[in-house]
C-alpha cells in the first residue's frame, strides 16, 4: 500500500468510526475539515448553520456575514438559488464545486435524506485547487452525517425545507411587505394562492413535539392532505393546506379526524383564503379557533374557526369587558331563562335549537328527540311569554347573536 493511499484509508477509518458512537454533525463538520485543512460547514435545507470549523480563513463577505448571523438571509439564498451551478446540481450527494465572487471557491455535497432535499455541506478552497480526495472525503463525510441525522433523533427535524423558514417568517411577521418576497416564495414551493387553509394543533401531552416524534406527526398528516407544508413553532404544529378542492377537503377532513384522535390533538382550521402573503392573519384565526372553542366545547377536539368567528368578534371588541355584552341580548330571551329557573322547563334551549336549525321544525324535532305536537306546544307557550314575532327575518337574526353572547359569557 502506498503512502497516499494508506493516509486515505487512515482519513476514510476515521470518519466512519464517528459512526461506532452518538457523534454529533458538528464533530462531523470539524473532522473533515481537519482531515483537508479547509473550513467546512454544514447548512441546513433552511439555510441555518448547524455545523462549522476553520471559518475564520474564509475571506468572502458574504459568506463571512452568514456565518456572523448564524443563518443565511432570503437575499443571499436568493443568490445562491439562482447561481447557475446550483441551478443544475443534481439531487444526489455527488460534490460539486461554485465559483465565488471573491475568486474562491466552494466544493458542495447536497445532503440527501430519505430521497429529500436537506442541506448541503460546503468546503471552502482560497488558493487552492479541488482534487479527487476532496471529492470522496467529502462524499463519505456526506454519507456518515446523513446516518448520524437519522440515527439521533435531536436531529431528524432535519428534513425540513426552505418553506419552513418562509412560513415562520410570515408566523412573526417578518418579510411580507419586502420587496423581494415574491421572489423568494417563487422559490419556494409554496407558489400558489388559491384554496389555502391552516391548521394549528395542540396536544394533551406538554412532550408531544418531542424530536424524535415530529416526524410521525408529518408523515400521518401528509397521508390526510399531501400538499401540505408543517412547521413546529413554539408548543403548536402549524400546517398550511394548499390548493384544498371542496369534495377533497370534505374527505381530507374525515380523515383528519381520525388522525385528531389517534395522536390526541385539538386542531384549529382557519376560513379558506387566496395568497401566501396572508397566512399570519389565517395562522390566528386557527388558534382562535382551538382557544375558543376549547373553552366553549371542551370535549371536542376539532374546532373550525366559521362556527367561532362570532365569538372571536366579541372577545376583540369587549377585551376585559364582557360583561356589558349582556345589554345588546334580546330581551325575551332573559325572561325564557328566568322562567325555566322557575318552572324546571326547557323553552330556553328549545327556541335555541329552533334558531339554529333555520327555523325547521322537522330538524327541530329530531334534534330535541320530541313529537312535533310538543314542539309547537313550546314555540306557542314561547311566543306568549316572550310577544315575539319567530317568523322575522329580524327576530330571527336577534335571537342567533344573543344566544351566543349568552354562550360567550357562560365560558368567561
Amino acid at each position: 500500500m502506498d503512502s497516499q493511499t494508506e493516509l486515505r484509508y487512515r482519513q476514510s477509518n476515521r470518519l466512519l468510526r464517528l459512526l461506532l458512537d452518538n457523534h454529533t454533525v458538528e464533530e462531523v463538520v470539524e473532522t473533515i475539515s481537519y482531515l483537508m485543512e479547509k473550513p467546512v460547514l454544514f447548512i441546513d435545507i433552511n439555510f441555518s448553520i448547524r455545523g462549522m470549523s476553520r471559518t475564520d480563513e474564509i475571506t468572502d463577505p458574504s459568506w463571512n456575514f452568514a456565518i456572523s448571523k448564524g443563518f443565511c438571509s432570503h437575499e443571499f439564498i436568493f443568490e445562491i438559488v439562482n447561481i447557475e451551478e446550483v441551478k443544475r446540481f443534481p439531487k444526489e450527494r455527488t460534490p460539486y464545486v461554485v465559483g465565488l465572487e471573491s475568486d474562491s471557491k466552494v466544493l458542495v455535497s447536497p445532503v440527501i435524506i430519505r430521497g429529500k432535499y436537506a442541506g448541503a455541506m460546503v468546503m471552502f478552497f482560497e488558493n487552492s485547487e479541488v482534487t479527487n480526495q476532496h471529492l470522496e472525503l467529502l462524499l463519505l463525510a456526506n454519507e456518515v452525517l446523513t446516518e448520524i441525522i437519522l440515527k439521533i433523533p435531536m436531529y431528524k427535524y432535519i428534513r425540513g425545507n426552505m418553506n419552513e423558514g418562509i412560513l415562520m417568517d410570515l408566523i412573526e411577521g417578518r418579510d411580507k411587505e419586502n420587496a423581494d418576497f415574491k421572489s423568494w416564495v417563487l422559490e419556494s414551493e409554496l407558489n400558489t394562492s388559491n384554496n389555502l387553509c391552516v391548521l394549528v394543533s395542540e396536544q394533551d401531552d406538554d412532550n408531544l413535539y418531542q424530536e424524535v416524534i415530529k416526524d410521525s406527526l408529518r408523515d400521518d398528516l401528509y397521508h390526510v392532505f399531501p400538499k401540505s407544508h408543517a412547521i413546529f413553532y413554539g408548543n403548536q404544529m402549524v400546517v398550511l393546506c394548499t390548493d384544498l378542492e371542496k369534495a377533497k377537503t370534505d374527505k381530507g377532513i374525515s380523515r383528519l379526524k381520525s388522525f385528531i384522535e389517534k395522536h390526541a390533538l385539538r386542531v384549529g382550521m382557519s376560513d379558506f383564503f387566496q395568497g401566501i402573503e396572508n397566512f399570519q392573519s389565517y395562522y390566528f384565526q386557527a388558534g382562535a379557533a382551538i382557544r375558543i372553542g376549547a373553552t366553549i366545547h371542551d370535549q371536542k377536539r376539532f374546532f373550525y374557526y366559521g362556527d367561532y368567528k362570532f365569538f372571536h368578534l366579541l372577545e376583540k371588541v369587549t377585551g376585559d369587558d364582557g360583561n356589558k355584552l349582556r345589554d345588546f341580548v334580546q330581551s325575551g330571551l332573559l325572561t325564557l331563562e328566568k322562567y325555566d329557573r322557575q318552572h324546571q322547563s326547557e323553552l330556553f334551549y328549545t327556541l335555541n335549537m329552533l334558531i339554529e336549525k333555520g327555523c325547521n321544525y322537522k330538524e327541530t324535532c329530531e334534534a330535541l328527540h320530541i313529537h312535533r305536537n310538543t314542539l309547537s306546544y313550546r314555540i306557542e307557550r314561547i311566543k306568549v311569554l316572550t310577544q315575539l314575532d319567530l317568523t322575522a327575518p329580524q327576530v330571527q337574526f336577534d335571537l342567533a347573536y344573543s344566544f351566543r353572547i349568552l354562550e360567550f359569557l357562560k365560558h368567561q
